[in-house]
């Protein structure tokens, strides 16, 4: 039987994200994969896993659907308006761990412009990668979403754009009317009840444990009808 595993807000905790694909025996021609986004900054290995994510996804029978989380769309900003504005933004929220992933060290500290021109030289498709990530997926049992759905939208598809990689408060406090469970990242579920686990309710399923902050990844497996969790802690 095909099962649906979802994974969200690896933020470059690479070493981690393949012991979590190995503990659950991800099998690229039965399973269908969800990534729901933030793919990069804060963890020491973003680009290892833009890598190994284009990687799978080049497999034979690998059905993978990956999605556009708020911390690409900073490192797109960033990139695409050569604002510094931008920039400082992307930096201070972990984008400077992403930067040295890609760059080393050395060329962390030299000027915007080198830095932009170095990323566009020698890592295209990686922007490429993250320039067609999708916002949403639908399938015939859920709604999967980097952050949320504006509950107060007729269709919940015609949401504004940023909503989908930004959204909290109004989306975690109210029930939606989308008729399918919402699953989404975006908000470590340590914020929302007293473990790093999936956050349950009615209507919607958080499930970012945390990587970002050196906490868990979590896979949560949907098949028969019934989920699963899997969780894998960050080392070091």
């Amino acid at each position: 039987m095909t099962r649906d595993i979802y994974i969200s807000d690896i933020h470059g905790q690479f070493e981690t994200f393949v012991s979590l694909l190995n503990r659950i025996d991800y099998q690229p021609e039965q399973d269908r994969l969800f990534l729901l986004g933030d793919f990069i900054d804060r963890g020491p290995q973003s680009f290892d896993v833009i890598r190994y994510v284009m990687e799978l996804k080049e497999q034979d029978g690998a059905d993978i659907t990956c999605l556009l989380g708020n911390h690409e769309v900073m490192m797109l900003q960033a990139f695409q308006n050569e604002d510094t504005g931008g920039f400082s933004l992307w930096m201070e929220n972990g984008g400077e761990s992403t930067l040295q992933s890609y760059l080393g060290e050395d060329l962390v500290d030299s000027p915007l412009d080198e830095i932009i021109h170095a990323i566009r030289r020698d890592f295209p498709e990686h922007l490429d990668f993250m320039e067609n990530l999708q916002r949403f997926e639908e399938t015939s049992e859920h709604i999967l979403v980097h952050a949320g759905i504006d509950p107060s939208a007729e269709d919940w598809k015609e949401s504004e754009p940023h909503t989908f990689v930004w959204i909290r408060s109004p989306f975690l406090e109210k029930t939606h009317g989308a008729g399918k469970t919402v699953i989404f990242g975006h908000t470590p579920t340590p914020t929302l009840h007293d473990n790093a686990g999936p956050w349950f309710q009615s209507d919607k399923i958080g499930i970012d444990g945390g990587a970002g902050f050196n906490m868990q990844l979590n896979a949560l497996l949907y098949e028969n009808g019934s989920y699963n969790v899997v969780s894998e802690p960050v080392q070091g």
